[in-house]
């Protein structure tokens, strides 16, 4: 089944060809519609030309040519990238079939030689993507335009019409992808293109479409950050060669589990600093904190190393355990050839100064210029010089947060000592003569002009970065000797630090505000938290407090504490005993050993409270909920250089302004996923003084007028907002009750309520995050209740199901595609007033009253029976109406079948039906794995990760144990075994995703 083309499309597809041919690129016509076996023989083709003398003569045989592709079959898009850019040629391993010929390397790849005579640079378009002749629900595909690099297909792009929204054609790239159409040679896609005439993105690809995320889905953007929309500009900017292949090779990295490109504003500083670096000049970038510095600094920095005359050398002023830099480079360069030396001491890095291995050394400040004043004790003393031999090549110094006061002695220090050297250096808040150190150094004298700049108004405007949404609560309450109140700006600094009955109060306070309005500003527990104090002995009384909460159950909350014993200068007793106590707290919580942290081994623990709250890496990426840090109590640290995507709140308790301030703020709003919708910034100490600090900052550093742009609005007008849109919703539904009807209406009338609640669901996620926010006293002011927001709640999931079902048609039909624009994406669901947990806490009643009056047959217990029982149907005809009929019906069932003599005083409805769908679950899942001869183990194990994490990280472990004769034996007949797996690989998605979900 092929793809219908308009005729409006077809023109465009030929004129973006033609364009594509003008910027180096060969279209070759006679691979128009080419199936996948056309395609391996081109690319076999360019395998013989390109491999004659290590061939010996004897071109590929088919045999050869299949294990090629098994190759190429079984690697991830992460394996791909490491193939063709760890090391300069990408070679495939390849045992010939004649043995006399032995083992060889054949060249596919040419890493950096774009135009060296080795790489063919061709377009195809429609190539033709199979479906399984068995399955009527796998039809034919096409791609639109396919580049190939050397016969690879290593960018792909989908184009629709103008009036098609790209996430039509970003949506039907995830769904080839969820079909398994990225086989064969298009296991080879690195990246993947959505164009029209007027809007275009990027984005890499990934191991399964679950993983595609569209916040990583990329505008190109010019140098000065304006957007590229006309397709004809992006093409001769972002598709041409050699751009393109730069790309590929130079522009994307490994970052985790995850394929990442870089984003535009990335790319251009990249090539800014080798620019100015070929031309022997100095400089700094200005990258809004948050938007991915170390990852472009160590693209800049592995870039520079690729030279073997050169030496980079990446500086942070702190101890690496402070800063995850270092730790990010060592991830970033995992699989690759790109060596990353992290420095434990100076004589470490001397050792690497003085040897011949090329690499990037990560360091701090402090230990080279401990190594230069070596090296300078060594000349005055009339000896050799260690550094003399690395002091022949040309030193590159890239510099993290390079705004930081400490780069001034020291820095002139290492400068004079080394006779070529350049510097560059990242920040997100750049040192200006209003903020100028106290020895009157900037960040451009310090490491020269402005390279690139991408403020926080950039990255807001492209979605780099989240929105703040800020508080200023006042707790402060003292009276004078006369009785009256002393108002905040009078209040002497000591009543915030001091240890008088009113500072104890304000700390008490600080601690239940939190407490309070946890669930709101953590997104019911999501993400955690950071409480930023004055002073060491402030965060310990603040510990104090929260730790004695938790052991009188005033406080669930799991809190931790880190700071330096010398900040602030201070290195007293108190302080030491007080960490001492903290870890033996945090060691038994988390290790059931009270002993496991302790002051021997004091950089352990820092390094784990970080790793723990930041929840990134490792061990640490699916800690269970019992496993996490809520809170971290700080003085200084993790308040710059901490990159954690699943914090979302500061809390404040110290005063800072300009640079600190922005950098703090900016810990909270890394983008994560569509339940994080901004950074939440609460102020207790001074609030009017930091409301006055917070303008300011942003002013200086987002640009004017943009703190009502990075800021969300005052709660006041956030309410008539919200009010407004539940306005709106009512115009075109006024009951909600009469929302599901919308189902027996036409696809527009659906199209329309989605929208509408689709806005009002934004809405309230911005405002309940608001401490003001109370939905039950303040349900007259929006004009809607919290439970007839559930019924429309619930009919946006039903008709979701009927339109979901519908777009999965519309690949087939354009027209269609024109009305289903719709993306489900963003929409956050809320919790409700009825859920599963509230109905079977009321099936325990209902259950243990009917249990009660079989047994005493009293009119009390009658009654009681039956008040009971109304209460339970009207809350599940309410809980099936809130979106959740299925469940509903599960329940119902349930019910009907326990026998109410087990209904005893013991019996928990709650516990007893998540038993009888566990063992529906596995019941589920053993029929299936009979079907398909697969591993239960492996399956269950696979669908517990899926509803934990939403990807898919295990299926090789799964289709491992594929056993295709299982599965012939029940009907699944396939042509091979790679048709098979793949085919099983859809059919277990599915079943986990539509199925195994019904038992939850």
């Amino acid at each position: 089944m092929s793809l219908y083309k308009t005729k409006v499309e077809i023109p465009f597809e030929n004129e973006f060809i033609e364009t594509l041919c003008h910027n180096g690129w060969t279209y070759l016509q006679e691979l128009d519609e080419a199936t996948p076996q056309q395609l391996e023989n081109h690319f076999r083709e360019i395998l013989n030309q390109n491999n004659r003398e290590v061939l010996s003569g004897v071109d590929i045989t088919d045999r050869e040519m299949q294990d090629i592709m098994r190759f190429i079959e079984g690697m991830t898009p992460i394996d791909v990238n490491r193939f063709l850019t760890k090391g300069y040629v990408a070679e495939i391993n390849l045992t010939r079939e004649n043995p006399d010929l032995g083992r060889i390397q054949l060249r596919a790849f040419w890493r950096d030689d774009v135009a060296g005579g080795q790489m063919r640079y061709e377009v195809i378009k429609q190539a033709i993507r199979p479906g399984m002749e068995n399955k009527p629900d796998d039809p034919n595909r096409r791609f639109d335009v396919t580049l190939l690099f050397n016969g690879m297909p290593l960018i792909q792009v989908e184009e629709k019409k103008v009036d098609v929204s790209l996430k039509t054609a970003t949506n039907q790239i995830a769904k080839y992808k969820s079909e398994h159409k990225y086989d064969g040679l298009y296991t080879l896609v690195q990246i993947f293109v959505a164009l029209k005439e007027d809007a275009s993105r990027y984005f890499a690809n990934q191991k399964s479409a679950d993983s595609f995320n569209d916040k990583f889905f990329f505008e190109w953007l010019d140098a000065s950050n304006k957007a590229v929309r006309n397709w004809k500009q992006f093409t001769e900017e972002f598709l041409m060669i050699p751009m393109a292949h730069n790309i590929v090779s130079n522009f994307t990295l490994v970052n985790s589990e995850n394929l990442v490109v870089l984003r535009p504003y990335q790319i251009h500083a990249v090539k800014a600093i080798r620019e100015a670096f070929a031309q022997h000049k100095d400089g700094y970038v200005w990258h809004a904190t948050g938007s991915g510095k170390t990852m472009t600094a160590y693209k800049t920095a592995t870039l520079l190393q690729r030279d073997p005359a050169n030496q980079v050398i990446f500086l942070s002023d702190r101890k690496e355990l402070d800063s995850q830099s270092g730790k990010n480079f060592a991830m970033f360069s995992s699989g690759s050839d790109d060596n990353v030396f992290e420095i434990n001491n100076t004589n470490d890095l001397i050792r690497h100064l003085k040897s011949n291995k090329t690499g990037v050394i990560v360091t701090t400040i402090n230990k080279m210029k401990i190594a230069v004043d070596r090296h300078n004790a060594q000349i005055a003393a009339d000896k050799k010089g260690f550094l003399d031999k690395v002091m022949q090549r040309r030193m590159v110094f890239i510099v993290d947060e390079a705004h930081r006061s400490q780069f001034g002695e020291m820095q002139r220090t290492i400068k004079q000592a080394f006779p070529k050297q350049n510097w560059y250096g990242f920040t997100g808040t750049p040192i200006f003569e209003f903020n100028k150190t106290s020895e009157d150094q900037t960040t451009e004298t310090q490491f020269g002009p402005e390279l690139h700049r991408y403020n926080i108004g950039n990255a807001l405007n492209d979605g780099a970065i989240l929105k703040f949404n800020s508080e200023y609560v006042n707790l402060a309450q003292v009276t004078d000797q006369n009785g009256d109140d002393i108002q905040e700006p009078d209040l002497p600094d000591s009543f915030y630090d001091g240890d008088s009955k009113e500072s104890d109060q304000y700390r008490n306070k600080v601690v239940k505000w939190i407490i309070k309005n946890w669930q709101k500003k953590s997104e019911h527990g999501s993400f955690n938290a950071i409480l930023a104090t004055s002073s060491i002995q402030q965060a310990q009384r603040f510990y104090d407090i929260f730790k004695k909460k938790y052991e009188n159950g005033e406080s669930k909350l799991k809190v931790a504490i880190t700071y330096s014993l010398n900040e602030n200068g201070d290195n007293n007793q108190s302080q030491r005993n007080g960490l001492v106590e903290a870890m033996k707290d945090y060691s038994q919580r988390y290790t059931d050993n009270d002993s496991t942290f302790n002051l021997d081994n004091i950089n352990a623990y820092i390094e784990d409270v970080a790793k723990r709250a930041a929840r990134m890496e490792g061990q640490y990426r699916h800690l269970k909920p019992e496993q996490s840090i809520d809170l971290t109590i700080v003085v200084a640290r993790l308040l710059t250089g901490f990159d954690a995507q699943r914090l979302n709140t500061l809390y404040l308790d110290k005063l800072l302004e300009y640079q600190g301030l922005i950098q703090a703020y900016a810990r909270t709003n890394r983008i994560f996923d569509k339940n994080k919708s901004q950074g939440n910034i609460v102020i207790f100490r001074r609030p009017k003084l930091m409301e006055e600090r917070t303008k300011d900052a942003f002013e200086k550093y987002a640009g004017e007028g943009s703190f009502k742009k990075v800021f969300r609005p005052e709660f006041g007008q956030m309410k008539n907002e919200f009010r407004e849109e539940v306005s709106d919703l009512r115009r075109y539904v006024p009951q909600p009750e009469d929302a599901n009807d919308l189902q027996d209406e036409t696809q527009d009338d659906q199209i329309e309520f989605l929208n509408r609640f689709r806005s009002l669901a934004k809405k309230l996620q911005y405002i309940a995050s608001y401490s003001e926010f109370n939905w039950n006293e303040q349900a007259n002011d929006y004009g809607i209740t919290q439970e007839e927001y559930g019924y429309y709640q619930g009919a946006f999931e039903n008709i979701k199901t009927i339109v979901t079902a519908a777009q999965e048609n519309a690949i087939e039909d354009p027209k269609q595609q024109e009305l289903l624009n719709f993306d489900f994406d963003d929409v956050v669901i809320h919790e409700l007033v009825i859920d599963k947990e509230y109905v079977l806490t009321l099936a325990t009643k209902a259950i243990r009253a009917q249990h009660e009056f079989m047994k005493s047959q009293t009119e009390r217990d009658r009654q009681l029976t039956e008040d009971t029982q109304k209460e339970l149907e009207t809350a599940l005809n309410k809980y099936a109406k809130s979106g959740h009929s299925a469940t509903a019906e599960q329940i119902k069932s349930f019910i009907s079948e326990t026998d109410i003599m087990q209904g005893d005083k013991d019996f928990d409805a709650i516990s007893a039906f998540a038993s009888r769908q566990s063992r529906a679950k596995q019941r589920a899942i053993l029929d299936f794995c009979d079907e398909w001869g697969l591993d239960p183990d492996q399956l269950t194990r696979l669908n517990t990760e899926y509803v934990a994490s939403g990807k898919f990280d295990h299926e090789r472990d799964l289709r491992k144990t594929a056993d295709r004769q299982t599965a012939a034996a029940n009907g699944h007949v396939f042509k091979n075994v790679l048709q098979y797996k793949a085919a099983a690989s859809n059919a277990w998605e599915t079943f986990i995703k539509e199925d195994l979900t019904k038992y939850l």
